[in-house]
């Protein structure tokens, strides 16, 4: 009865809240050691904070929700989605660089990166929401790896929902080059969809 109340009382109440969802997981990680796991970790929250600043965007303003060997970052919409594609992609494919290669090839960081937008929920425990799954069977997707493991000079390889890539990838704003993605096709779940995938070249310049 308790619970039947609650489920009730939150579809009459709560309403969806319209944010932009970054999905960033490590590759490889759980190959490594417990203490490695937890070095690489930090330093992926770093330099994924500072990607955030250097792309003017508050990390105060934003939720993040940590996934194991990654996180989710919901961006408020005052936020525009162009500033996730560029000059946040940028900035973290130069930290990775910069932090890769400073270290062995044993240690070094590579991550798949989503991004998407649309409507979650907040519940006790987090956030929910249909679009939130659907940003993170993107990031799972097994052209992911595929392109990874076709580049394995390539730090990050990043996917975006037909909603990014509608509403900014095509348009090519700032230096944002829509030749550079390439349409896939990603069935994990209940997800069957296509995607945009961009694979990181070594030329992404220094971390700013």
């Amino acid at each position: 009865m308790a619970v039947r109340f609650a489920l009730s009382r939150v579809s009459s109440v709560q309403a969806p809240e319209y944010r932009s969802i970054v999905a960033i997981d490590m590759v490889g990680s759980g190959q490594w050691d417990d203490c490695a796991q937890l070095r690489a970790r930090t330093v992926l929250d770093a330099m994924v904070r500072s990607a955030f600043r250097a792309a003017g965007i508050s990390w105060r303003k934003l939720v993040v929700e940590d996934r194991g060997d990654g996180m989710i970052v919901l961006v408020p919409p005052s936020t525009s989605k162009v500033d996730l594609i560029d000059p946040l992609i940028p900035s973290l494919i130069a930290r990775l660089r910069q932090h890769n290669a400073m270290v062995g090839a044993e240690h070094r960081i590579r991550v798949r990166v989503a991004v998407h937008a649309g409507e979650v929920l907040r519940s006790p425990s987090g956030w929910v929401g249909t679009d939130i799954n659907l940003t993170c069977r993107l990031l799972n997707g097994v052209p992911l790896y595929r392109e990874l493991l076709r580049s394995p000079q390539s730090d990050l390889v990043l996917v975006v929902s037909e909603v990014i890539r509608n509403g900014v990838v095509r348009h090519g704003y700032r230096r944002i080059d829509p030749a550079e993605y390439r349409c896939v096709h990603i069935v994990s779940k209940e997800v069957d969809t296509s995607a945009w995938i961009y694979v990181a070249g070594v030329d992404a310049g220094p971390a700013t």
